[in-house]
């Protein structure tokens, strides 16, 4: 088994644990469709941190052929997928959503807001500095920018609490999500 065999198991791991957490909110929501104040913000949010775990597991193959591995670049790789994981936590949690009569997505959301952004910041620098250690110098590019933005909208997201405001990072976060997936990672 190769370093990076051996290594990818654990990542897979942790992005399979939070696709599982994505998806089994989506159906525990549908499931209790009525009980629920929807809010389509965090419906926004669930799609983006799906696409973010799904591209978390894509670009790790591309780590395939790196050779020197050490165990600070093993924590820059592992911090990816947690940091892409935990968020979904914090926007439906399960044993209330289970456990009250009634739940709203909403309220849960701005009582996460500011830890959940704080994460999604986090994962964007730790984006970008596993850019620089690994490019040692490279140029800046479309595929490094990405964090940047990243940042800036968590920024956003952590400082303004109106709900248009948050219903309009979370599009902008998924149509700039989309548009970086469709230009750099189209291909493997």
């Amino acid at each position: 088994m190769k370093e990076f065999e051996f290594l990818s198991v654990f990542v897979s791991m942790i992005i399979a644990l939070g696709i599982s957490n994505i998806l089994s909110s989506a159906m525990r929501l549908i499931r209790r469709r009525g009980r629920v104040r929807m809010h389509v913000t965090t419906l926004v949010w669930m799609a983006v941190l799906f696409l973010l775990q799904v591209l978390a597991w894509w670009v790790a193959f591309q780590r395939r052929e790196w050779t020197n591995w050490t165990f600070f670049r093993f924590l820059l790789y592992l911090l990816m997928p947690i940091l892409v994981s935990v968020p979904g936590y914090l926007l439906v949690p399960e044993m209330e959503l289970e456990l009250e009569p009634t739940y709203d997505l909403e309220r849960e959301f701005n009582h996460n807001r500011r830890w959940f952004f704080a994460l999604l910041a986090a994962m964007g620098a730790v984006s970008f500095v596993e850019f620089v250690v690994s490019s040692r110098g490279s140029k800046l590019g479309l595929s490094n920018v990405f964090p940047l933005v990243v940042i800036a909208l968590c920024i956003g997201g952590f400082a303004i609490r109106a709900k248009w405001v948050q219903l309009l990072i979370a599009l902008a976060f998924l149509v700039t999500l989309l548009c970086y997936i469709g230009l750099v990672f189209s291909q493997l």
